[in-house]
């Protein structure tokens, strides 16, 4: 049991490091919400379509406007912890270094949330839909727990890389095709009035990669890092 305290302790740092760190910089947040609602507002209207049209479009966009805000927050999350050579004290310090990766994946999943949630709204107003919905709110916290799981291992790959920036997007959006595929249509499903149940085949889909993708970070990311 005091394992397991001492576990989740060493995880609420990371994520409160996180957590100061951007409230005293307020950068990485800001930025990804303002890439976000750039998105909303540019297709918005450049499209122009009918409103039947926009619908469809809704849960495509509401995905591509998290996945691209997402990239921005996991790449800022590298370059702090480059700056003084933060991640070098996480390592010297006596802890589970799968406590650091999931810490560091809970702080990512955390901020893009937080931008869904705000977009929510917005999308509701200019695209004709309610996207205030507990079930697209489920399916948007699946979807994100798997897209920054994975970003966080692979960001902590990217890490040494003088080419971080643009390596991280190239490697984390083919592995994450899957996991857009399905939010999207899950997503597209609750808007259109399905019942959550019919989406059980999209729902597992997610559920498996967030699992996945923590398991992997569980076994791999302390050998990344030594790499």
């Amino acid at each position: 049991m005091k394992a397991l305290h001492n576990y989740l302790h060493v995880l609420w740092q990371v994520v409160r490091k996180d957590i100061q760190v951007e409230w005293r910089g307020r950068q990485g947040l800001p930025v990804m919400l303002v890439f976000a609602l750039m998105i909303v507002f540019l297709f918005n209207f450049a499209l122009q379509l009918s409103p039947e049209l926009q619908a469809g479009l809704t849960s495509g966009l509401l995905w591509v406007s998290l996945a691209f805000a997402s990239t921005l927050g996991l790449n800022r999350s590298i370059s702090l912890e480059r700056e003084s050579s933060a991640l070098d004290g996480l390592l010297m310090a006596p802890v589970a270094r799968s406590a650091i990766f999931f810490g560091k994946a809970l702080g990512n999943f955390g901020f893009t949330t937080l931008v869904g949630l705000l977009l929510l709204p917005l999308f509701s107003l200019f695209y004709g839909q309610n996207l205030l919905k507990p079930s697209l709110v489920l399916v948007m916290l699946l979807g994100l727990g798997a897209y920054t799981s994975l970003g966080t291992l692979l960001s902590s790959l990217s890490i040494q890389s003088r080419t971080r920036d643009i390596l991280l997007p190239v490697l984390l959006y083919p592995l994450a095709l899957p996991i857009l595929i399905a939010a999207v249509e899950a997503s597209r499903g609750v808007l259109s009035g399905q019942a959550l149940g019919d989406q059980r085949s999209w729902l597992y889909l997610l559920l498996a990669g967030l699992l996945l993708f923590n398991a992997a970070g569980l076994l791999f990311f302390e050998t990344i890092l030594e790499e």
